[in-house]
């Protein structure tokens, strides 16, 4: 069994500051694998060690932050790392992205299972994924919390606002993990060591007969809750049955009820 895990580095947003206009200060804030991606690639080895899977780990990007993450995941454990050299990484577009992972699985593959986060830590978007999916024309199951994978089929839990859902597919399939999927392991200082000295490998998009499509970020900005500040005295029954009906008035008023 072949598997492919798509990473993506992102900055840690709970580390996220912002100066007094609400920009984020993104210099000072530490880059790492989101969490999504941390279980995603869980999920991979722990398939690898129950079917005796390959793991190989590719990212989009070629800053230290993105050798780094590929370093991380062989410290997991994967069995390769590579890296799809893309400059100005954090602006290319998500379809861009897509078809670089569904361009390099097309390359490098066949693979049976095709991981990924649920959702970058910065953009959240959830359409990675999907978009290797349709790219690949595999199967998709989206959301997983929980994957059990055999030599020919793959089961799935997905839990929703709604329910619990259960899926089955047949391989190839595309998984998409969520964060509450498992406890990525911590690699130890040996592997660490070791994952040192095993190569990253470079693939450069031409290679891959990519067109790469980049977006500019025009603001962002923290988000603010403006506070309506609006106070009610009561000092007895009857102001405070009046303050009552004006809450109720005012909740009315902006839609709340």
């Amino acid at each position: 069994m072949k598997i492919l895990v798509a990473l993506k580095p992102t900055y840690d947003i709970n580390q996220l500051k912002f100066d007094s206009e609400g920009v984020p200060l993104l210099e000072t804030c530490p880059i790492t694998l989101g969490e999504a991606d941390k279980c995603a690639l869980e999920e991979a080895l722990r398939i690898k060690e129950s079917n005796k899977a390959i793991v190989i780990a590719v990212t989009v990007g070629e800053s230290q932050s993105h050798i780094k993450g590929i370093r991380d995941a062989l410290a997991m454990g994967a069995d390769e790392g590579y890296l799809i050299k893309m400059k100005n990484a954090w602006n290319i577009s998500s379809i861009a992205v897509a078809k670089a992972i569904a361009s390099f699985a097309q390359l490098t593959g066949p693979y049976d299972v095709i991981f990924t986060g649920a959702g970058a830590g910065d953009t959240h978007s959830s359409i990675i994924g999907p978009m290797i999916s349709a790219l690949l024309d595999f199967r998709l199951i989206a959301g997983a919390d929980q994957v059990e994978v055999s030599e020919n089929m793959v089961k799935a839990t997905c839990k929703m606002e709604d329910g619990t859902y259960y899926y089955e597919s047949d391989l190839p399939v595309v998984i998409t993990v969520t964060s509450e999927a498992n406890e990525p392991r911590i690699p130890t200082l040996k592997a660490i060591i070791r994952s040192k000295s095993m190569p990253i490998k470079e693939v450069d998009p031409s290679v891959l007969s990519l067109s790469v499509e980049e977006f500019k970020d025009l603001k962002v900005l923290k988000h603010s809750i403006e506070r309506k500040r609006i106070i009610l005295e009561a000092s007895d029954q009857k102001s405070a049955e009046e303050s009552v009906e004006k809450i109720i008035t005012f909740l009315k008023s902006e839609g709340v009820i």
